[in-house]
């Protein structure tokens, strides 16, 4: 029995080859953008300590108050403690410090020494005894410091225990919009799987049909398939495994968020990944030999689809236009109807997308190449397969294209809050205070006005500045990122179903080859019709995205964000010519006799 699942000859070896690295760079990428969620919960695990309220439970006693301060738009945070004694409650990792005593995180550290006292040590009286642990900061540079107080400063409010558990409301607001992230994720990296799983399954279904003429029950064969993908699948998902832990601190090294790196402890993807994905690829085996238990002589019969339409260009007509509507006119009652309208308009990208297909491929059938007609033919053959592979690439192209104006039109806004030149305190009497417009008379006024009243808030335009800069930075990273990631995904997908075109074909490459086609000509076929439906659908969800944009009075997209999508097509394209690697044996004359 092992012998039937076992890869034995070159073309099997080939098609676990296939399977495997498809498998690997699905694990690879679904993990990958896993992490988000694991980096935040771990940043505000880690930080939970910092925010001990009053009502925090415990047994110990200290007196406690956290200010929020800044140095230069940077963020810190200034944690003043007294009465502490030896039943006092403790942080993880380090000790309390007692009166004229400062414990600071190293980053803190270096700042105290490299500023004047004026600007930034005054606020923070007494000397430095301990380092905070990098472990429970936030992330590696968070400017953070404890003050050991001579006695209990206004505001100090006695707490029993320290706080371990995050209490953030924007926290759950995150994981919702990175839990929906990672479904559009999802979606492009599980057909891609599947893709993966089905190179040259009209082949393994010939040979499982012939099994079944000689006495194999559906049962065997469902489970020689569920084997010999299986196999594959393991391997892949080791070899993806492997990419992650890589990829992961490599994220962790160069990723931000607010400015920020992350422990590269805290980002890590939920390990039930390597299990489901090796299942989906078994499944959609399993399930893909609908054909063969029907009757063992029903898979050589092939059933033409209908070719798409116009009119799939109505969805996305009226999703469109009755954005435009809304936006252009003052019609009472349309504004109700923008959500369905938004609604239309990405199904309609969905339905016209083979009809966009096949258009394309009778305008590339006008060329006077041979090749081009070859590939054209293709394409023509079975739109609804050409859209298949590049679909994901639409929606990823439309929705990076209106995020990116989103960000251009929202990134480069100033600063709301304090005008500039004025630090504002609020406290008992609250101020503004106008500075001689330099940074360093900003910084003494915030140090005096912190050390007359410790839990004064401070503020001047340059942290709103900073902040909100920071948060449209994230925004267009994340963006960037999504759109290289489903992009690459797109283009394996495409290569993986070119490779099985390919394989499928052999006989006919080896005919045309004997009839004379030279091997360069066949390379520029596939390449051809891997590489059109790749440029026609990425440039069909640009449009649309622009088309969007006016119908929403948004502003054009970013020029680096042309960059992106140019060098993520690039990238697609070099990964869509990977069946080219395939092409001279699959086309060799030994396979006119098959």
């Amino acid at each position: 029995m092992a012998g039937l699942w076992w890869p034995r000859g070159k073309g099997a070896w080939a098609r676990f080859a296939f399977t495997a690295a498809g498998v690997a760079v699905g694990v690879t990428v679904l993990m990958l953008c896993l992490t988000a969620q694991s980096a935040l919960q771990g940043r505000s695990d880690r930080s939970a300590w910092q925010y001990t309220r009053e009502d925090t439970p415990g047994s110990g006693d200290v007196m406690w108050l956290t200010v929020t301060d800044y140095f230069r738009g940077e963020e810190m945070l200034r944690i003043h403690v007294t009465d502490v004694g030896p039943d006092s409650p403790q942080p993880p990792g380090f000790s309390l410090p007692g009166p004229g005593e400062v414990v600071a995180s190293p980053a803190m550290q270096r700042l105290f020494e490299s500023t004047p006292d004026d600007q930034l040590d005054d606020r923070y009286p007494g000397r430095v005894v301990g380092a905070v642990p990098v472990e429970v900061l936030a992330h590696p540079d968070q400017l953070i410091a404890v003050v050991g107080m001579q006695a209990p400063v206004p505001g100090m409010f006695k707490v029993s225990g320290i706080a371990t558990e995050p209490d953030h409301a924007f926290f759950a607001f995150a994981r919702v919009v990175l839990g929906i992230a990672a479904l559009v994720l999802l979606v492009p990296v599980v057909v891609f799987v599947a893709m993966a799983t089905r190179i040259a399954a009209a082949q393994r279904e010939r040979r499982l049909a012939a099994l079944r003429l000689i006495g194999a029950t559906r049962t065997q064969t469902a489970l020689i398939a569920a084997a010999e993908t299986g196999i594959a699948a393991i391997a892949g998902t080791l070899l993806g495994w492997l990419a992650y832990e890589g990829g992961r601190r490599w994220l962790a090294a160069e990723a931000t968020y607010q400015g920020f790196h992350f422990h590269a402890a805290d980002v890590r993807a939920p390990w039930f990944v390597l299990i489901l994905v090796p299942l989906l690829a078994v499944a959609v085996s399993v399930i893909s030999l609908h054909q063969v238990n029907i009757g063992p002589l029903g898979i050589v019969r092939r059933i033409a689809s209908r070719p798409p339409t116009a009119l799939r260009v109505l969805p996305l007509a009226v999703g469109l236009g009755g954005l435009f509507v809304v936006t252009y006119t003052s019609s009472a009652g349309f504004d109700e109807l923008t959500s369905l309208f938004v609604i239309a308009t990405l199904v309609g990208v969905a339905i016209v997308g083979p009809w966009v297909c096949l258009q394309v491929g009778r305008l590339l059938a006008r060329a006077s190449s041979a090749t081009a007609v070859l590939a054209a033919r293709r394409i023509e053959h079975d739109p609804k397969a050409s859209f298949r592979a590049a679909s994901a690439l639409v929606f990823a192209a439309f929705a990076a294209t209106y995020l990116s104006g989103m960000v251009s039109a929202y990134g480069d806004q100033p600063g709301t809050g304090t005008e500039p030149g004025v630090v504002t305190v609020f406290d008992s009497r609250d101020r503004d205070i106008i500075s001689n417009g330099t940074v360093e008379d900003e910084e003494r006024i915030r140090t005096r006005e912190a050390v007359a009243s410790p839990r004064a808030i401070i503020n001047t335009r340059r942290e709103f500045v900073l902040r909100e800069q920071r948060f449209w930075d994230d925004v267009e990273s994340a963006v960037h990122f999504a759109i290289a990631a489903v992009v690459v995904v797109a283009a394996c997908g495409v290569a993986a179903g070119a490779v099985g075109g390919v394989i499928e074909r052999r006989r006919s490459f080896a005919l045309l080859r004997a009839a004379g086609t030279t091997l360069g000509q066949l390379r520029k076929v596939v390449l051809l019709e891997t590489g059109v439906p790749l440029v026609a659908m990425t440039g069909l969800g640009v449009a649309l995205g622009v088309v969007t944009l006016f119908a929403t009075k948004g502003p054009l997209p970013t020029l680096g964000f042309a960059a992106v999508v140019a060098s993520g097509l690039v990238v697609a394209l070099l990964i869509a010519a990977l069946p080219l690697t395939v092409l001279n044996n699959a086309s060799g004359y030994s396979e006119v006799r098959r």
